[in-house]
């Protein structure tokens, strides 16, 4: 007879194969009809779709039933802008500029840029959509020595490539923190997302060639929407780096 948890292992897998072919928003039958397909226990389904609303696979809609959700964009940590990214997953990437103002460095700003307190900056806030649905909000810092003329319409596409191609300006490193956060009202509205709902906040300070720092950034991500990814060496655990009699 086949244990309880080995029963459950065989309903996850059987649940898989049937959100296999099925699409992002389509509805699964009710507990109770998986429950009399299988020859299970109505409770057993449930602690089944459980486990899987938890991986994110499905999620359940109060009053209407439990559904294929959608799958997070995973991006990898790199220079690649937004705009590529989003036409790496089939979407269209645009931007709706929030605010862009001309400011006086402060002392937190003028330490993030190198730069003198008093320093003229402009500071923009961009709201990135995908497919017209909004994905992140990015606020930005940066010189206005580096950028002079620097425009509203300027700033619909990719800025890397803005910088790039219009000011000579190429971005080659990156110092990134990442953290978990629940925004503020001001950024929910902007993502049309819950009060609830928890999302990534990925602060960056991009360098040049030759070390002097282009600019600075805070991204809030939606967490139901975004996984990061990134691949990591394991050069500094090589053989030859551990001392022998060492343990691990």
């Amino acid at each position: 007879m086949m244990s309880r948890e080995a029963q459950r292992g065989d309903l996850r897998t059987r649940v898989r194969d049937l959100l296999s072919g099925l699409n992002v928003g389509d509805r699964l039958p009710s507990e109770r009809e998986l429950s009399e397909r299988w020859r299970v226990a109505r409770m057993t389904v449930r602690r089944t779709l459980d486990v899987l609303i938890l991986e994110g696979a499905i999620e359940r809609r109060q009053g209407s039933g439990t559904y294929v959700a959608p799958r997070p964009f995973v991006r990898a940590l790199g220079l690649t802008s937004f705009s590529d990214d989003m036409k790496q997953r089939g979407l269209v990437p645009g931007s709706r500029l929030v605010s862009l103002t001309k400011i006086a460095a402060d002392p937190q700003i003028a330490r993030l840029l190198c730069a003198a307190v008093g320093t003229d900056v402009y500071r923009f806030t961009r709201v990135r959509l995908g497919s017209g649905e909004p994905l992140a909000v990015e606020t930005t810092w940066i010189r206005s020595s580096l950028v002079p003329g620097l425009q509203e319409y300027d700033l619909d596409a990719s800025l890397y490539k803005l910088l790039a191609q219009r000011y000579r300006i190429s971005v080659a490193t990156a110092k990134v923190s990442i953290q978990p956060v629940l925004p503020d009202a001001k950024v929910r509205e902007l993502l049309q997302i819950p009060a609830d709902q928890a999302c990534l906040l990925i602060q960056m300070v991009d360098t040049d060639p030759k070390g002097n720092v282009v600019m600075a950034a805070k991204c809030t991500y939606r967490g139901d929407k975004y996984q990061l990814s990134a691949e990591v060496s394991g050069a500094a655990f090589s053989l030859g780096s551990i001392p022998r009699g060492s343990t691990l």
